[in-house]
């Protein structure tokens, strides 16, 4: 498969924005490239991937309009200009990793496998490849996804994971003291790099990958449903998510933008949950929801 590695300058205050405009258009996560420049601290391009296929020119326009439109909101970019390369799956994978370094979120420690890591005693190491699966937790979705579950797991918890993509909150989980956590992923090239990754950290007794499109591929109930995706789903799947929620037991929500926070909370409040705590980074957000007992 060919990809399209698409590249916008933006400044601190319209990163978040741009990482958004590109994740909800189809990327499955974003990257700061790096540029030396220390004299005038200048960021780097927000880097996100799309698969070359029919729906690429659309996806393409619809980045284009939508970037012109930032300065609009009383945002900056270092320059309107969007750069667009071609690359093959092995280039993919090889520029993606220039990205992505060691990153420690409360106990847990993401490590590259191909990067070195001596941890310290209380940190709980998890070695990933995300391969041609996003999901590195250096985004804030997935950041605050696993700073909410190292504050609300329990051991011996069951817990679902909808849309795992590399398999890092599910690996999270289990590392955690989840006793049976189940990856649910739509992307079959996601599935194989979760199930790698699983196997890596040999956790394949306490961690399932399955390629599913909705929760009702998961038999039963879970204590904490993660569900780190995008407003537009979640929203969707607010009644799936919920009816898989046990009474008392936490759906964790992310990769929701703050302008869209209430229509996610008001689908997931009718669909049964209640509103427990709101995350914040950026431009982004976590809804912590219970269920009812």
């Amino acid at each position: 498969m060919r990809w399209v590695e698409i590249a916008i300058q933006a400044t601190d205050d319209s990163a978040e924005a741009v990482s958004n405009i590109l994740i909800e258009e189809g990327c499955g996560g974003t990257a700061v490239s790096t540029l030396v420049n220390v004299e005038q601290q200048t960021p780097g391009d927000i880097v996100g991937y799309l698969p070359v296929d029919d729906r690429l020119e659309a996806r393409l326009q619809n980045i284009r309009e939508r970037v012109a439109r930032i300065p609009e909101f009383g945002l900056t970019l270092r320059s309107d200009e969007i750069t667009i390369k071609w690359v093959e799956d092995e280039e993919w994978a090889t520029a993606w990793k220039k990205f992505f370094k060691p990153l420690k979120i409360g106990r847990i420690v993401i490590r590259p496998t191909w990067e070195e890591y001596n941890p310290q005693p209380d940190e709980l190491v998890i070695d990933l490849d995300p391969g041609m699966a996003f999901g590195t937790g250096s985004h804030p979705t997935t950041k605050l996804c696993l700073e909410a579950l190292q504050d609300y797991i329990k051991s011996g918890e069951i817990v679902l994971d909808m849309g795992t993509g590399s398999g890092i909150l599910a690996m999270a989980a289990a590392r955690l003291g989840a006793a049976q956590v189940v990856g649910l992923e739509i992307d079959p090239v996601a599935v194989e790099t979760a199930v790698e990754n699983v196997k890596r950290v040999n956790l394949e007794s306490a961690v399932r990958i399955e390629r599913a499109d909705c929760p009702s591929a998961f038999d039963g109930k879970a204590d904490i449903v993660l569900a780190n995706i995008i407003a537009k789903v979640i929203i969707e799947m607010a009644g799936g998510l919920a009816s898989k929620v046990k009474p008392g037991g936490k759906l964790i929500a992310s990769g929701i933008v703050h302008e869209r926070s209430q229509e996610v909370i008001d689908a997931l409040t009718a669909a049964g949950l209640t509103l427990t705590e709101v995350r914040k980074e950026g431009d982004w957000a976590a809804l912590i929801m219970t269920a009812s007992r």
